[in-house]
């Protein structure tokens, strides 16, 4: 209905324009035919059918010139009122007046419609620039972010950028346009998202569709490639558990197997009989040892499986540092004989809020690793003080040390150093970092001036308590 009713109104101004013309040329005619031999003033109409051509195409300025050919016969060759030529001599001016106006009419007209084939073909070539930044500024912001919901602020923030403030991006799944704005749909297959262009800039629907696919391929892309990524990590994390559990059930078997077969073999001999005293009590005594290792590997498993899965609660208290080290010490003094242990904590050290018996755990583990890696004679020194709003306390041994590469990966279950594979089961730093953590500090292995190791526990300095006088 619309391009019907267009069409009239088209026809309708060609009409106007045809007849005002001739009209117009007309009256010139008159107004300068006292002046003027009448076949000369033909020429007047050709103006007309040159204006009608540009303003409304070929087909008003052929209708013009017919027109103003008939006109002129009508009005001012003789006889006159009649459309009737009675001398030879205006028949040649009309048929020349006719054959002029239609050359005109044809040459302005095919003129006006390559004008206006050079402007839309101007006008396509920046939209297509503009469409071609546009697209490259999302590309380019899409390779540069990772998270896909930058991603697309990021595509969105390259079409503000290039478009202006006429044209945006917005992702939801019911468009809400601005007043004087056009929505045209993203035909993403993953996202909603919809492209607003005002309609003063002269944005054509057909370009909008275009620039919109480009859009949606971008957004789809950026979509498929997090969908992919995540797949990989989710892929590599399986592989990486997968591998885990076999190391640790590798572990758990060789750590398992070495207690019970030294009790087994000592319980057969038991049974045997025919053993003196001396050898018996050897293997009772390796028996109870053995007992012991397996209760204290079992005891770790527990802390590690509650470490991982969060579920370590610590009762924190008012805890002297340096009291709990000396009871930690007294621990591995006990397991180990009288290998020199020096504590050199400060009696003025600030007191901490920690569970006092997650930490004895601690620096007993530490303290132990030490006195293994000391050489027999060597003091394990463990040192304290404060610095940078942190108390710290630190033991360190005089061992063949920690290299550099591999002091990230003392934490974790079941790691040993190259010269720890038969000196336990890999738990006790990695449940010394659970603690210590649990309690709101930090656990950090150094080297002692390039010489052994150093482990650092740090917890934050508080507000000292209030003391009665």
């Amino acid at each position: 209905m619309s391009k019907r009713l267009g069409r009239r109104r088209r026809i309708a101004l060609d009409a106007v324009s045809v007849v005002v013309s001739i009209a117009l040329a007309s009256l010139v005619v008159v107004a300068l035919k006292p002046a003027a031999p009448t076949a000369g003033l033909a020429s007047i109409y050709l103006p007309a059918v040159l204006f009608v051509a540009i303003r409304r195409g070929l087909a008003a300025a052929l209708a013009t010139a017919l027109g103003a050919a008939f006109a002129f016969n009508f009005f001012f060759l003789p006889p006159f009122y009649r459309l009737t030529i009675a001398r030879s001599g205006d028949a040649v001016t009309f048929v020349v007046l006719l054959i002029a106006a239609l050359v005109v009419g044809r040459l302005a007209a095919t003129a006006k419609r390559q004008t206006e084939e050079a402007e839309l073909r101007a006008e396509l070539a920046s939209a297509r620039e503009q469409e071609a930044l546009i697209v490259a500024e999302a590309a380019s912001a899409l390779v540069q972010e990772d998270a896909l919901e930058r991603q697309l602020v990021a595509i969105a923030s390259a079409v503000a950028s290039i478009g202006g403030p006429d044209l945006r991006l917005a992702f939801g799944p019911d468009p809400a346009p601005r007043r004087g704005e056009i929505a045209t749909s993203l035909p993403s297959e993953t996202r909603p998202a919809w492209l607003y262009a005002t309609t003063s800039v002269g944005w054509r629907q057909a370009e909008l569709e275009r620039l919109a696919t480009l859009l949606a391929r971008l957004v789809d892309l950026g979509v498929e490639r997090d969908r992919a990524r995540v797949e990989a990590a989710e892929a590599e994390a399986a592989r990486r558990g997968d591998a885990a559990k076999t190391a640790v059930l590798h572990a758990i078997s060789h750590d398992l197997r070495s207690p019970l077969t030294a009790i087994r073999t000592a319980s057969q001999a038991l049974a045997v009989g025919g053993l003196g005293k001396g050898d018996e009590r050897e293997l009772l005594t390796a028996v109870e040892e053995e007992s012991k290792r397996l209760s204290r590997l079992i005891e770790d498993l527990l802390d590690l499986s509650r470490i991982e899965a969060g579920a370590v609660t610590a009762r924190s208290d008012w805890c002297d540092l340096a009291d709990v080290v000396a009871i930690a010490a007294e621990q591995v003094r006990r397991r180990h004989g009288e290998h020199p242990i020096s504590l050199e904590l400060p009696s003025d050290l600030p007191l901490i809020r920690a569970d006092p018996f997650q930490l004895e755990r601690v620096f007993a583990n530490l303290i132990e690793n030490a006195v293994k890696f000391s050489p027999a004679g060597e003091p394990v020194h463990v040192t304290g003080g404060v610095s940078h709003e942190k108390v710290k306390a630190t033991v360190i041994d005089r061992g063949p040390g920690i290299p550099a590469s591999r002091r990230a990966a003392v934490f974790e279950p079941f790691v040993r150093g190259p010269r720890d594979q038969n000196r336990g089961s890999g738990l006790g730093l990695a449940i010394c970092r659970g603690f210590v953590e649990a309690n709101g500090g930090e656990i950090a292995v150094g080297a002692d001036s390039g010489r052994g190791a150093a482990f650092a526990v740090s917890f934050p300095l508080v507000k000292q308590p209030v003391t009665a006088a």
